[in-house]
Protein backbone atom coordinates (compact mmCIF):
# COMPACT_ATOMS: atom_id res chain seq x y z
CA UNK A 1 0.00 0.00 0.00
CA UNK A 2 1.62 3.05 -0.94
CA UNK A 3 -0.96 5.18 1.65
CA UNK A 4 -1.82 5.33 4.76
CA UNK A 5 -4.44 6.73 6.19
CA UNK A 6 -3.92 9.21 9.05
CA UNK A 7 -7.16 9.68 11.59
CA UNK A 8 -10.64 8.32 9.87
CA UNK A 9 -11.26 9.27 6.64
CA UNK A 10 -14.81 9.60 7.18
CA UNK A 11 -13.87 11.91 10.40
CA UNK A 12 -11.68 14.63 8.18
CA UNK A 13 -8.62 12.03 8.07
CA UNK A 14 -6.02 12.32 5.17
CA UNK A 15 -3.95 9.90 3.55
CA UNK A 16 -0.26 10.22 3.80
CA UNK A 17 2.08 8.59 0.83
CA UNK A 18 4.64 6.36 1.88
CA UNK A 19 5.88 5.48 -1.71
CA UNK A 20 9.90 6.32 -2.39
CA UNK A 21 10.45 8.03 -5.68
CA UNK A 22 12.68 5.74 -7.68
CA UNK A 23 11.99 2.63 -5.22
CA UNK A 24 10.71 0.34 -8.38
CA UNK A 25 13.95 0.94 -10.63
CA UNK A 26 17.26 0.77 -10.18
CA UNK A 27 18.17 2.71 -13.09
CA UNK A 28 18.88 6.60 -13.24
CA UNK A 29 16.10 8.52 -13.33
CA UNK A 30 16.15 10.87 -16.98
CA UNK A 31 14.01 13.91 -16.97
CA UNK A 32 13.65 14.59 -21.44
CA UNK A 33 11.06 16.91 -20.96
CA UNK A 34 14.05 20.24 -21.03
CA UNK A 35 15.60 18.90 -23.82
CA UNK A 36 11.93 18.38 -25.95
CA UNK A 37 10.94 22.03 -24.82
CA UNK A 38 14.22 23.22 -26.34
CA UNK A 39 14.24 21.71 -29.45
CA UNK A 40 10.53 22.59 -30.10
CA UNK A 41 11.82 26.11 -29.14
CA UNK A 42 12.77 26.20 -32.54
CA UNK A 43 9.35 25.32 -34.40
CA UNK A 44 7.67 28.50 -32.68
CA UNK A 45 9.68 31.27 -34.51
CA UNK A 46 6.65 33.65 -34.81
CA UNK A 47 5.66 33.43 -31.64
CA UNK A 48 9.13 33.92 -30.18
CA UNK A 49 9.92 37.24 -32.56
CA UNK A 50 6.45 38.55 -30.99
CA UNK A 51 8.01 38.11 -27.37
CA UNK A 52 11.33 39.49 -27.57
CA UNK A 53 9.49 42.37 -29.91
CA UNK A 54 7.43 43.07 -27.07
CA UNK A 55 10.44 42.48 -24.24
CA UNK A 56 12.44 45.47 -26.26
CA UNK A 57 8.76 47.71 -26.29
CA UNK A 58 9.01 46.81 -22.20
CA UNK A 59 12.68 47.97 -22.12
CA UNK A 60 12.13 50.85 -24.00
CA UNK A 61 8.94 52.20 -21.72
CA UNK A 62 10.21 50.95 -18.57
CA UNK A 63 6.46 50.23 -18.06
CA UNK A 64 3.96 46.64 -18.61
CA UNK A 65 4.49 43.45 -19.23
CA UNK A 66 4.64 40.69 -22.28
CA UNK A 67 2.44 37.84 -20.30
CA UNK A 68 0.12 37.30 -23.24
CA UNK A 69 3.04 37.02 -25.92
CA UNK A 70 4.95 34.67 -23.36
CA UNK A 71 1.87 32.10 -22.89
CA UNK A 72 1.57 32.43 -26.83
CA UNK A 73 5.08 30.97 -26.37
CA UNK A 74 4.16 28.13 -24.23
CA UNK A 75 1.29 27.16 -25.92
CA UNK A 76 3.16 26.64 -28.61
CA UNK A 77 6.21 24.68 -27.33
CA UNK A 78 3.79 22.79 -25.11
CA UNK A 79 1.42 21.16 -28.70
CA UNK A 80 5.00 20.53 -29.92
CA UNK A 81 6.16 18.87 -26.85
CA UNK A 82 3.10 16.89 -25.89
CA UNK A 83 2.83 14.26 -28.65
CA UNK A 84 6.73 13.70 -27.89
CA UNK A 85 6.90 13.31 -24.00
CA UNK A 86 5.30 9.73 -23.78
CA UNK A 87 6.95 8.06 -26.75
CA UNK A 88 10.29 8.51 -24.07
CA UNK A 89 8.82 7.02 -20.92
CA UNK A 90 9.28 3.43 -20.69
Amino acid sequence: MLFDSVGSLKGGGRLRWRGVVGACSEEEIVDHLPALKEACAKHCPAQNKAYEDCKGRIAKLGEGDCEAWYFDVLHCVDHCVAPQAFKKLK
